[in-house]
C-alpha cells in the first residue's frame, strides 16, 4: 500500500534503540527466545502491521502471524506476533507498539468518518490534507488509506489547487479568470480547482473553464445553496467542502451535493490501546 525503504525501518528502529538495549545486555537475556504477541483493548481497524513485519525481518525476528492493514477487529484480537531473541524483541517493542496504535486510531477514525458520510451520501469523498505532524506523512497517508479514505494532495506537485493567496500575486480574482485559459492549456492533463467562499465567484470560475471549486470554512446550509445551483448548471464540475470538517459535523456538510469532502481532524486521532504480551519460548 506504502513503501518503506530499508532506510527507513532502520531509522525508525535506531530512534529507539541508537546503541544498544542496557537493561537486557545487563540481564544477560540476549541469547534467550521468546514470543511477543500484540494485541487490541478495544474495537478496531487495523494498520502499519506490514512496517512492523519489516521491523521484524530487520532483526531476524519470525512472523508468527498477523492481520493486513485495514482489517477490522473486535477487542481482545491479536494483531501480530513473532518468535525471535528476547534481546531483539526488546528492540522492536516499543516502536511497532508505537506504529500499531498511532496508526490504527488513524484508520479507526477515519473509517467511522466514512462511514457516518456514505451513510447519507454514498458517494461522496474523504481527503486528507496535508497538515499531519512532520516527518510522519507515510505513516499517516498509509493510515486514512486503511480507513478508507484518500488524501487530498499529496504535495504541491501534483495537482492545481488556486488560493486567494495565489489570486493575491497576480492582481486579484479578475486576473486569474484572464489567465485561466493559458493554464488550462499549459497543463491539460490536469484538473484546476480554486477555493472561494463566495458563490457568485464559484459561478463564474466554472463558467470560465474551472474544473472545481473548493469552498472553505462555510457552513453546511451556505454551501449546500451554492453547490445545488452549480450542479444544476454544471454538473460536471468538481465540489468540495473544506475547513473545520469532523466526525460530528461531516453528515450535514454531505447532504449537499458536493463531490469530497476536505478534513484535517484524522491526524489528531486517540492513538489504540495495543497491548504487549511477552513469553518465553524454549
Amino acid at each position: 500500500m506504502i513503501y518503506f525503504t530499508t532506510e527507513e525501518i532502520d531509522r525508525l528502529i535506531s530512534e529507539d534503540v541508537p546503541y544498544i538495549d542496557l537493561t537486557s545486555h545487563l540481564l544477560g537475556i540476549s541469547s534467550k527466545r521468546a514470543r511477543i504477541c500484540f494485541f487490541t483493548r478495544e474495537d478496531a481497524v487495523t494498520c502499519g502491521t506490514e512496517e512492523v513485519i519489516q521491523i521484524f525481518e530487520r532483526l531476524g525476528i519470525q512472523v508468527d502471524s498477523f492481520l493486513p492493514s485495514g482489517s477490522q477487529i473486535p477487542a481482545g484480537s491479536e494483531i501480530i506476533s513473532g518468535i525471535g531473541e528476547a534481546e531483539k524483541l526488546h528492540y522492536i517493542w516499543k516502536v511497532s507498539q508505537n506504529i500499531l496504535d498511532h496508526c490504527a486510531g488513524i484508520a479507526t477514525k477515519t473509517r467511522q468518518l466514512v462511514d457516518t458520510v456514505r451513510s447519507v451520501n454514498k458517494d461522496i469523498s474523504i481527503l486528507t490534507t496535508r497538515k499531519g505532524f512532520p516527518g510522519t506523512k507515510k505513516l499517516a497517508i498509509k493510515s486514512i488509506l486503511a480507513g478508507g479514505a484518500v488524501p487530498h494532495r499529496l504535495g504541491l506537485s501534483e495537482t492545481i489547487l488556486i488560493f486567494k493567496q495565489h489570486m493575491d500575486m497576480i492582481g486579484g480574482f479578475d486576473a486569474l479568470l484572464e489567465r485561466l485559459p493559458a493554464i488550462k492549456a499549459g497543463c491539460c492533463e490536469k484538473k484546476i480547482i480554486v477555493e472561494t467562499i463566495d458563490g457568485g465567484q464559484a459561478l463564474e470560475l466554472c463558467r470560465r473553464g474551472a474544473d472545481g471549486i473548493q469552498f472553505d470554512k462555510l457552513s453546511p446550509g451556505s454551501i449546500k445553496e451554492i453547490a445545488v445551483s452549480i450542479k444544476e448548471q454544471y454538473p460536471e464540475k468538481i465540489l468540495l467542502a473544506a475547513g473545520g470538517i469532523h466526525l460530528e459535523n461531516a453528515s450535514l456538510y454531505a447532504q449537499a451535493p458536493i463531490d469530497g469532502i476536505v478534513t484535517s481532524s484524522l491526524y489528531n486521532a486517540r492513538p489504540i490501546n495495543i497491548g504487549v504480551k511477552m513469553v518465553p519460548v524454549k
